[in-house]
C-alpha cells in the first residue's frame, strides 16, 4: 500500500528523477524517488541492524550495573559510527 509524504530533497535529487522518467528508467517523479530511496534502503537497513546490536550490547551492560565513566558512551557509540 503507497502512503502521500510531502518531503524536500536537494535539487541533485530532482534533476536526478527527471533524468530517469526521461530515459525510461521510471515511470514518474514518484516512481524515480521509490527507486532512488529503495536502492539506498538494503544500506539503510544493515546501519539500523548494527545499531540495534550496540543499543542490545548497551541495554545488557546496564542490566549488569556495568558503568562506563561519564561521556565514555558517547565516545564508544562515535567510534563505532566511524567504522
Amino acid at each position: 500500500m503507497s502512503v502521500t509524504v510531502s518531503i524536500k530533497v536537494r535539487r541533485e535529487v530532482v534533476e536526478i528523477a527527471d533524468k530517469m522518467v526521461r530515459y525510461g528508467l521510471a515511470r514518474s517523479r514518484s516512481h524515480a524517488f521509490n527507486i532512488i530511496m529503495e536502492k539506498g534502503l538494503g544500506e539503510v537497513r544493515e546501519e539500523i541492524k548494527f545499531w540495534d546490536e550496540v543499543y542490545k550490547k548497551v541495554e545488557e551492560l546496564r542490566r549488569r550495573n556495568f558503568v562506563i565513566e561519564h561521556g565514555g558512551l558517547n565516545e564508544i557509540l562515535r567510534e563505532s559510527r566511524e567504522r
